[in-house]
């Protein structure tokens, strides 16, 4: 009888911490989910036309839906209409950075394409070999997303396995008799293995991983600085376990790109890196 009243006792005990922890770790990060990020966008001045008691419409977005779209069912107009809004916010944020005099990134997953551009003009086209978006990204195909994309993201943070800039040391000769003895030059650095993250505004995370299989020591590199961004998941996990309070996911975006292309990409652009996401 004992036997048998502890065997329940345990198995109620462990039922509810496995309960517990199904709450915790799938429930609660679906219900406590948060929206992307909104971007506060300032509305241009209104103007009076001179001689007229008309003003311009200072939200272009309330203009008039085209005969064309209305004429369409209302699922494919709906549809049609948030992928023309998609591309004004596409085209007038390229048009903002290329205003600009600093280099900017046009990350492009509907041609599967990373572009380093100035002044609009394209300087290194990369090709994305794969991308996968974070379901935290894809499930908002509304009003949500559009406002999240409004703007050029800007990134706070970086971490990347390979420097920004690479030096070449080469000791100059004291004379020109020691100079003539130099037959050889230093050669180039090969290249290392690339792993960057990239943590934008508006809770974005994009991850850049090469192509190519890792040598021995920079699989090592990688693996240290993928664990030091699953480790601070797991102090998320456990602080959620403790507190019963889980912050939602952060959202991330990978892409795979050529090694070269990859290390071309992370040193040409300038420290503080502003992107523009087309999806």
């Amino acid at each position: 009888m004992k036997n048998k009243l502890a065997f329940w006792l345990i198995t109620c005990i462990l039922s509810i911490f496995v309960i517990y922890i199904l709450v915790i770790s799938i429930v609660m990060p679906v219900m406590t989910k948060t929206a992307l990020p909104k971007v506060v966008i300032n509305a241009p001045v209104v103007k009076e036309k001179s001689g007229k008691g008309k003003t311009e419409n200072p939200n272009p977005k309330e203009e008039p839906i085209p005969d064309s779209l209305v004429a369409k069912s209302s699922k494919d107009g709906l549809k049609d209409i948030f992928e023309l809004r998609k591309k004004e916010n596409w085209l007038q944020s390229r048009f903002e950075l290329a205003s600009e005099d600093s280099m900017y990134l046009v990350l492009d997953l509907t041609h599967n394409s990373a572009v380093i551009e100035m002044k609009g003009i394209v300087l290194h086209e990369c090709k994305v070999i794969k991308s996968e978006v974070s379901n935290s990204i894809t499930m908002f195909q509304n009003e949500t997303l559009l406002n999240w994309m409004a703007e050029p993201f800007t990134v706070k943070r970086v971490d990347s396995t390979i420097p920004k800039i690479s030096f070449i040391e080469k000791i100059a000769p004291k004379d020109t008799i020691e100079a003539n003895k130099v037959e050889v030059e230093p050669k180039m650095p090969e290249l290392e293995d690339v792993f960057i993250v990239m943590d934008f505004d508006r809770n974005l995370r994009l991850v850049i991983q090469q192509n190519e299989k890792p040598t021995e020591k920079g699989q090592k590199v990688i693996s240290d600085l993928r664990w030091k961004y699953q480790l601070a998941e797991i102090r998320r996990t456990v602080q959620s376990l403790t507190k019963f309070n889980r912050q939602p996911s952060m959202p991330q975006i990978t892409i795979v790109l050529p090694k070269s292309d990859a290390t071309i990409l992370y040193k040409s652009l300038p420290v503080n890196i502003k992107m523009i996401l087309k999806m």
